[in-house]
C-alpha cells in the first residue's frame, strides 16, 4: 500500500520529510511524494519518479532502515585494489603536503555514520593545523542558519589544501574507511559533531538510516547550496532506491563534477 503525499499548499522540504517519517518510519508503509511537489528531485538531483503500477508519477519512500545497507566484499575489494592502483597518487599528495605544509599528513576526525555510530574518517590535510579550535569563531561569525558550516573561501584552508578540495583528492584516504567496512563508496555524507545541532527533528535521523560514502546524491545536487532539510531528503532518496545503476551514476557525476571544477578553477 502506498499512502500519498497532499499538498496543503504551502508544503516545505520539512513538511515532506514530515510526511515520510511518519508513514515510513512509523507507520510502516510506503510514501509516494507527486514529483511536481518535488521539484529538488526532478530539477536538482534530476531522478525519475515510478513510471507505471501503483504510485506513478511519485517518488517512493520505504522503510531504508530495515535493508540493514553494509559495505559488501565486491566494494571492499574495489576499494582495496582502489588503493594499490592510486598508490603513487597517494604518495605525491603526502609528499607534497609535508613538502609545502609539514606534518601532519593526514586529518582525523571522529564522525557519525549508520544509527549515529561513531567511526573515524581519513582524509588528506588540507588545513592549517589546529583549524578545528579557529572554527567555532568562524562559525558564530560566518555560519548559515540551515546549512552546513561549508565556506566557500574558508581562510583556514592552506594554498596547496585548495587544490586537493577542489579535486576531491582529499577525500582518497576515505578508501581506507571502505575497506574497514566503516563507509561505502556512495552514500550519506558522515558529519563531525559540530554540526549535530541541526538534527533539530525526528525526520532528520532519516539520513542516518544507512552507511555514509565518499560520495552521494547530496555531492553532485548542489552540495554547499543545499538546506540541512534538503541533504536529508537527498539523502533518504538514496537509501530507499539504492541499486548498482544509481551507484554507478552518481559516481559518473561525481567524475564529472571534478573535471568540471578542475577545468573552471585552471581558466580562471
Amino acid at each position: 500500500m502506498t499512502y500519498l503525499f497532499k499538498d496543503p499548499g504551502d508544503a516545505t522540504v520539512g513538511t515532506v520529510l514530515a510526511f515520510i517519517d511518519a508513514a515510513v518510519a512509523r507507520s510502516g508503509t510506503v510514501a509516494g511524494v507527486p514529483a511536481v511537489d518535488l521539484p529538488l528531485l526532478t530539477q536538482t538531483a534530476k531522478c525519475r519518479p515510478r513510471r507505471g503500477g501503483e504510485g506513478a508519477g511519485c517518488f517512493l519512500f520505504s522503510n531504508a532502515g530495515g535493508q540493514r545497507i553494509v559495505c559488501g566484499f565486491f566494494e571492499r575489494i574495489l576499494a582495496c585494489v582502489a588503493l594499490l592502483v592510486l598508490s603513487p597518487l597517494l604518495f605525491a599528495v603526502a609528499f607534497m603536503i609535508v613538502l609545502f605544509d609539514g606534518f601532519p599528513v593526514l586529518f582525523r576526525q571522529e564522525r557519525y555514520g549508520m544509527d549515529g555510530r561513531p567511526f573515524t574518517l581519513f582524509k588528506f590535510r588540507t588545513m592549517l593545523r589546529h583549524s578545528e579550535m579557529l572554527q567555532e569563531k568562524l562559525q558564530q561569525k560566518l555560519g548559515e542558519n540551515g546549512r552546513l558550516f561549508k565556506l566557500e573561501r574558508d581562510p583556514r584552508v592552506t594554498r596547496l589544501g585548495g587544490f586537493l578540495r577542489r579535486t576531491f583528492l582529499d577525500e582518497l584516504p576515505q578508501l581506507v574507511n571502505v575497506v574497514r567496512g566503516e563507509m561505502r563508496w556512495v552514500g550519506p555524507r558522515p558529519l563531525p559533531a559540530s554540526d549535530d545541532g541541526h538534527y533539530v527533528r525526528p525526520y532528520h535521523a532519516l539520513r542516518l538510516k544507512g552507511l555514509p560514502g565518499i560520495t552521494g546524491l547530496w555531492q553532485v545536487s548542489g552540495r554547499n547550496a543545499r538546506s540541512f532539510d534538503e541533504m536529508c531528503l537527498l539523502d533518504y532518496y538514496y537509501l530507499c532506491n539504492r541499486s548498482a545503476a544509481l551507484d554507478a551514476l552518481i559516481l559518473w557525476r561525481t567524475l564529472c563534477l571534478v573535471f568540471k571544477q578542475t577545468t573552471l578553477k585552471s581558466e580562471a
